[in-house]
Order: C-alpha cells, then sequence, then structure tokens
C-alpha cells in the first residue's frame, strides 16, 4: 500500500464528507492523535481500521488504498441533515455506547433485508 497515496485519500474524503478529524476517530473509536498519525503518515492503520474507513466513506477498500486511473471514490460533499443529526448523536454517546452501536451496525448489515 502506498503511504502517501492513503494518507493523501484519507484526507481528502475527509474533507469532502465534512468531517473534522475528531468526527472521523468517533466513528472509528480510536484517538484522535492516532487517527491524525495515519492522515500525516507517520502511523499505518491494522486492517480493521482501514475496513471501518472504507465502510465510513462506502468505498471499496481497494479505492481507499490503491490508486487507479479507472476508480474515483464518490463523497457527497457535506453529510446530509439526517447523517449530521446522526453523527452528532453518536459522538454525544460514550465510547462503550458508540461500540455498541457499531456491533448492533454490523450485526444488522448481515441480516437479509
Amino acid at each position: 500500500m502506498g503511504c502517501a497515496f492513503f494518507t493523501k485519500q484519507i484526507r481528502t474524503l475527509r474533507k469532502k464528507a465534512g468531517y473534522t478529524q475528531e468526527d472521523v476517530s468517533r466513528l472509528l473509536n480510536i484517538q484522535r492523535q492516532t487517527y491524525c498519525n495515519y492522515e500525516n503518515g507517520t502511523r499505518m492503520p491494522p486492517l480493521e481500521i482501514i475496513i471501518a474507513l472504507a465502510e465510513v466513506y462506502q468505498i471499496s477498500v481497494d479505492a481507499l488504498v490503491r490508486e487507479t486511473p479507472e476508480e474515483h471514490p464518490a463523497v457527497s460533499p457535506t453529510p446530509s441533515t439526517a447523517e449530521a443529526k446522526l453523527l452528532h448523536d453518536f459522538s454525544s454517546l460514550s465510547s462503550p455506547k458508540q461500540k455498541e452501536v457499531f456491533e448492533f451496525i454490523q450485526f444488522k448489515k448481515q441480516l437479509p433485508d
């Protein structure tokens, strides 16, 4: 994985989505400084964080970590009102409750529609 592309990609995606580093770190249930290190390229995230980032931005892991001419992820520039409220509500939860919500989402994604 090219570190320079990955760090540029996660910064670009975060800004296009209208998120702060704090917002993304809360979504990932990690410290803001840890996420900052990923964006700065001083640390590389573990696979589970890379997968979670791809889910946050609704793109493939491949599009997140590898530059290919045919793949340019589409991210809406700002979250919708519902998304912004959801992010705000999620951010106000304690870390254990955020983890429960994330686990519930993972469970629900496995269920058939």
